[in-house]
């Protein structure tokens, strides 16, 4: 039986409601202000906001109660319990943000509002998704889809999100709307997924060479990189070939492949993208530098 841990759970519950917070204050002051467009929930709250004038922290609860009534048997009862207190939370953040205005001048500039609050809305939603929490709204509904359709919950959110901003657009009738929704929705993915996947960016580099054994010493010598050598098989020569594998920062690529080219320039490489890098060089220091 798992132990019950009070401290972990406090602090997650106190950082979803940090999180929910920043996320209300962006929705209110700075989205809705603008008069641009949002997914999920609170986008489907939005859009009856625009069409009826119901307040959003109300048109919030009315989309979600149905929901988690359909979405009870598919999630967990801890998923239930923290997307309960998620929507709570993002419910009474907004009817704070709805009675107690904070004044926040940027001149109504539409693009100031979409970049800052792409960014703050993208900072609240992460700390939400980092610490297990969830918003209710769009994440039931693809839920719902991927267990009775098969449909993956992704492509769901996505078209859903998509079908959602389309129809407050539509309501609006405001082209410039259509850019800076773009512009918000950007940024804000932008942000979660770099809170998210990890703040330390990389390049993963795959080299196959018959002198990469040279490389590996040149790369080591001026980058203080490491390599590990994988054992690959040539389909064509069926000859057991070394594969060499590193990772490196942003900045270091271009001095890398000017190593490997300088060595072998039939050399066959390939660069990835990778996150949240862990280890020596990148989450410590390395030794002797």
């Amino acid at each position: 039986m798992k132990s019950f841990n009070f401290k972990k759970i406090l602090k997650e519950l106190l950082v979803i409601c940090l999180g929910c917070g920043l996320y209300a204050f962006s929705f209110t002051h700075l989205i809705m202000q603008s008069k641009m467009a949002e997914g999920g929930g609170t986008g489907i709250a939005l859009l009856i906001y625009y069409i009826t004038g119901i307040p959003t922290s109300f048109g919030n609860l009315i989309v979600n109660i149905p929901l988690l009534i359909l979405g009870y048997k598919i999630l967990s009862n801890k998923t239930m319990i923290y997307t309960l207190y998620g929507i709570g939370m993002i419910t009474a953040w907004l009817y704070f943000f709805e009675h107690y205005k904070i004044t926040l001048d940027l001149g109504g500039d539409r693009l100031l509002s979409a970049l800052f609050g792409g960014g703050l809305a993208g900072l609240g939603l992460a700390l939400v998704f980092l610490f297990g929490g969830s918003t209710g709204g769009v994440d039931i509904i693809a839920m719902i889809f991927n267990k009775y359709y098969k449909i993956p919950i992704g492509r769901s959110i996505q078209v859903v999100d998509a079908i959602i901003i389309l129809a407050t657009l539509a309501i609006l009738k405001d082209i410039p709307a259509i850019l800076y929704t773009l512009i918000y929705i950007y940024i804000l993915t932008k942000v979660i997924d770099f809170i998210l996947e990890g703040g330390l960016p990389a390049k993963a580099v795959m080299i196959i060479s018959p002198k990469i054994e040279e490389i590996s010493d040149q790369i080591s010598m001026k980058l203080s990189r490491g390599m590990t050598f994988l054992k690959g098989e040539g389909v064509f020569s069926r000859k057991d070939i070394n594969v060499g594998y590193c990772v490196v920062s942003i900045r270091e690529i271009k001095e890398l492949k000017e190593i490997i080219y300088s060595i072998d320039d039939t050399a066959f490489v390939t660069i990835n993208n990778v996150h949240d890098v862990m280890g020596e060089g990148f989450s410590f220091k390395q030794k002797g530098r």
